[in-house]
């Protein structure tokens, strides 16, 4: 696994931080990402969210009962208005909305965008506004379905250029156009950075030998070469949303590991170093009494010290708990995602661990493990053995 730069979530190889720029604006921007969008590394979101200090990111399907969320858009001083091209929605360039506003924003694919809207029907209650375009999308890397949509990053500047021009008062429209133009440096940096690699591929560099079958099998047979030393995990994380004070990271509070051919196991309850997210319990499974009356940090550093191996590589689904475990200063093995491996095979998407472990035709071991962490790791054991499995059917 590549070495993953913590701030920006990209590979340190094509980090994005130094073509970052914070843009000031007077309207706030609440973007409702769906999760699957959440891990994908060329969604622009995620750039937007970091360029923007008066901005909030927030991942999930169903927004109603989240406080927060509701305390974004509930501003009397700077009333919600959706960026949504739904029925009845008006061109935003043409009929602006009067004063400050909160700009909310979906963030996903049409499909993935269509189902947050229908989860949420506080939505549609927001005066919905829509953009026409007079340019192509400049996102290149990734096929959009009409020649009108644009990527998030791209509607979140388009959207800015009509708001911040008509709030800030003296300002010709050029220069405050200019301001949030500026958030587009990242997102065209991200874009020429995937050309320059789809370049270097087609020109035959990193190909991958292909089998009879015309299957590129090589990462998959190097995977079984190392099923002895597979480590599978999993963490749940106290984070708060994107955008609060506390909304800078996640702290892994729950942290499950399994040896996949021998069966050894590993887990730990870690006490929070900060306050606890009013979330966690909701979405984890786990009891507060769980987390809060457990070890310290460096208990758990001692333990996980005695069970690691230098050999070991630790196989996870996604990221996120490895990055967040590793910005505390665990001393983490060789990493392989899970997730990527499993979509590299199928030619198609993996769905979830669950799901992935079924299309694999791999069951389900029984959770020995608490709450979703349980779950979800004895899902990412089923994908490992059905991975194994198949290397070893390839030699």
């Amino acid at each position: 696994m590549r070495a993953m730069c913590l701030d920006c979530g990209r590979p340190t190889s094509v980090c994005l931080c130094a073509a970052l720029v914070q843009v000031p604006t007077r309207t706030r921007v609440v973007i409702l990402q769906h999760p699957r969008e959440s891990d994908v590394p060329i969604n622009t979101a995620r750039i937007a969210e970091r360029a923007l200090p008066n901005s909030e990111l927030h991942v999930g399907v169903e927004f109603g009962d989240s406080p927060r969320v509701r305390e974004a858009l509930s501003n009397p001083a700077a009333p919600a208005i959706l960026l949504y091209p739904g029925a009845g929605a008006r061109d935003l360039g043409r009929e602006p909305p009067e004063g400050p506003v909160t700009l909310t924003v979906i963030d996903g694919t049409w499909w993935q965008a269509q189902k947050l809207f229908k989860k949420n029907p506080f939505l549609a209650s927001l005066p919905c506004y829509a953009l026409d375009p007079t340019v192509p999308s400049r996102y290149r890397i990734r096929k959009e379905p009409a020649a009108h949509c644009v990527s998030t990053i791209e509607a979140i500047t388009l959207a800015l250029g009509v708001l911040e021009r008509r709030a800030a008062s003296g300002d010709s429209d050029t220069a405050a156009f200019a301001g949030v133009e500026a958030l587009l440096q990242p997102f065209e940096a991200m874009v020429e950075h995937q050309l320059h690699f789809a370049a270097e591929r087609r020109a035959g560099r990193h190909v991958v030998k292909k089998t009879k079958s015309g299957r590129r099998e090589r990462p998959l047979r190097a995977f079984g070469d190392r099923a002895e030393d597979l480590v599978v995990g999993y963490g749940e994380a106290n984070a708060w949303p994107r955008g609060t004070p506390l909304g800078d990271g996640g702290e892994i509070l729950h942290f499950a590991a399994e040896r996949v051919l021998s069966g050894e196991r590993f887990e730990a309850f870690i006490a929070p170093r900060r306050p606890l997210s009013p979330s966690f319990m909701h979405h984890t499974g786990i009891a507060e009494s769980a987390v809060t009356g457990a070890g310290s940090w460096s208990e758990f550093l001692e333990r996980w010290r005695a069970f690691a191996r230098p050999s070991d590589v630790l196989a996870g689904w996604g990221h996120f708990w490895a990055l967040a475990l590793a910005s505390e200063g665990l001393p983490l093995p060789e990493r392989v995602d899970l997730r990527a491996l499993a979509r590299h095979h199928l030619r198609e998407r993996t769905g979830d661990v669950l799901d992935c472990a079924r299309k694999l035709g791999e069951p389900v071991p029984s959770p020995w493990s608490a709450g979703r962490t349980g779950r979800r790791a004895a899902g990412a054991v089923a994908v490992a053995r059905a991975l194994i499995r198949r290397a070893r059917a390839t030699d």
